[in-house]
């Protein structure tokens, strides 16, 4: 066998030059044809934006947010909400923490807004239970304290729950205004826009910052005082779903979130909610998620052990190698031209230059979720 793999990569390095020219070749040849396709898909959604839906009827809706330490965006946050035109909304906003959101908050408290105080040790999701005992709405959003309300993204995410009899819908979400010209937000939003645009009518999960919700199908799932340590967007997903209830995707929904800036930030989110997949998937028979979640793990681990080998495995490993690592930035550059045709936010070239090392960190992040749940003390760190 060892006589065998030698004898292959001594073939390998003979025409190494030819074997990486046509698998370059066909890395972009594949990207091309792949684009042509997301082109074609970015030029119909942007003829096809439906207009805003009419409502025939403006049922109350209650806004639950739970805000730990979130002094510096809890103001903006207020005031979007404040400039809401929708007639019928309650915010309950359970605040805590040690640096003020509760008594800033608090400066906000009016017959539209209820303050609430959270808990040390509470958590998100006791937190979001004990809002929803105060919600009086026949309908419950769900949001985040670093979001910002919109009109516009509400009605639409309002409308299959009021005129099509759906119980459960879910959205998505755009960077902030003063974020749209910063590389990494523009990039993780850039992916957001295409897997939204591949998305069917219906979605296997909720994104916790832009969902709706009837009460019928909160309660139908057994209500929201449920133990989820972190996840809880997940949890509340599965439940719905093993209900019975389908949670339908509206794409034209986006509210303006606050999107990580640094590496650090990004990697944490990352991981956990890869992490999330990977300890509770099973809980809910969701196995293809765990295997989904293993699966990038291994090949974020080959990926990045991989350089320690090309000395001793020569061509026969450099040469995966490296194609892999070229269809994989090759395909992030596909997404930042997709988002920039759809939206017209023009990046820079340079902006292009961080897609080899962002790629590199995205291996080294799909490894962290099976590091960290085989280490009991990080394994349901928020």
């Amino acid at each position: 066998m060892i006589t065998l793999l030698r004898s292959a990569n001594r073939m390998i390095q003979r025409h190494s030059g030819k074997l990486l020219l046509a698998g370059l070749l066909g890395v972009l040849g594949h990207n091309w044809r792949l684009w042509r396709r997301d082109k074609a898909l970015a030029d119909r959604l942007l003829a096809e934006h439906p207009e805003l839906p009419t409502l025939e009827r403006t049922p109350r809706v209650s806004v639950l947010v739970a805000a730990w330490n979130e002094r510096e965006r809890i103001d903006a946050h207020l005031r979007s909400f404040a400039a809401l035109r929708y007639p019928n909304i309650e915010l309950i906003l359970v605040a805590g923490g040690n640096d003020g959101t509760l008594e800033q908050a608090r400066r906000y408290n009016d017959d539209r807004v209820i303050v609430l105080e959270q808990q040390p040790g509470e958590g998100k999701q006791r937190a979001l239970a004990k809002g929803f005992e105060r919600a009086s709405g026949e309908i419950v959003y769900l949001t985040d304290a670093d979001c910002l309300y919109d009109d516009e993204a509400l009605i639409r995410l309002l409308a299959p729950l009021i005129t099509e009899g759906e119980h459960a819908a879910t959205g998505s979400s755009q960077p902030l205004l003063q974020q749209i010209d910063t590389w990494l937000p523009r990039y993780i939003w850039a992916a957001d826009l295409v897997a939204s645009a591949h998305s069917g009518p219906y979605s296997g999960g909720l994104l916790g910052r832009n969902a709706a919700l009837t009460r019928h199908a909160i309660e139908t799932s057994g209500g929201l005082n449920f133990t989820a340590p972190t996840g809880t967007d997940y949890h509340l997903a599965r439940r719905l779903i093993a209900s019975g209830i389908k949670i339908r995707f509206v794409g034209t929904s986006a509210v303006a979130s606050e999107y990580p800036e640094t590496i650090r930030s990004y990697w944490h989110k990352q991981a956990r909610w890869m992490r999330n997949l990977l300890l509770y998937g099973g809980q809910y028979n969701a196995y293809h998620q765990v295997w989904d979640t293993i699966r990038s793990a291994t090949i974020g681990a080959v990926m990045l052990a991989a350089p320690a080998a090309f000395k001793r495995g020569g061509a026969l490993i450099f040469l995966p190698w490296l194609l892999l690592l070229a269809q994989s930035v090759a395909a992030k550059l596909r997404y930042l031209l997709f988002a920039e045709r759809l939206h017209g936010h023009r990046g820079s070239w340079t902006d292009k230059l961080f897609l080899l090392p962002i790629t590199l960190v995205e291996f080294a992040i799909w490894v962290t979720p099976v590091i960290q749940a085989l280490r009991k003390k990080n394994r349901y760190r928020w």
